[in-house]
């Protein structure tokens, strides 16, 4: 009799069940576009960010002055980038191309150490068919 007890309990848990709105107020990851970013802006002139308490803590939201809500971010049709960065898909277009540049810098650099090496062992052993093995 005691284990059946004990047995349930076990599926009883104390974390609230999280609302769509809580969701959307939650930051995204860093390739989404969203309503806290300062290139975001709304067309309707609507998007207004109130600081709001949530366990004791002041946390940043955004809220849509036309819907009353909260700001849904790219998935609004009056949703824009100033930078004009934000891809059909809801992306930001700037986290994208800024990994891609870091990328081709790390490139770069390796490539001018490969010709530095390459060219140091030349001028030491003098002949370059050495290199291509």
């Amino acid at each position: 009799m005691k284990n059946n007890k004990d047995n349930r309990f076990l599926s009883f848990s104390r974390t609230p069940l999280k609302t769509e709105a809580e969701e959307v107020a939650k930051k995204p990851s860093k390739k989404q576009c969203f309503p806290l970013c300062s290139y975001f802006k709304c067309a309707k002139n609507a998007l207004v960010i109130v600081t709001r308490f949530y366990r004791g803590k002041p946390r940043k939201v955004a809220i849509c002055r036309w819907t009353g809500d909260l700001c849904i971010g790219c998935r609004c049709q009056y949703a824009y980038c100033i930078k004009r960065a934000m891809l059909p898909d809801g992306t930001c277009g700037l986290e994208a191309r800024e990994t891609k540049f870091r990328d081709l810098l790390e490139d770069i650099e390796k490539e001018e150490l490969g010709r530095d090496v390459k060219d140091i062992l030349t001028k030491r052993f003098g002949r370059k068919d050495m290199l291509m093995e």
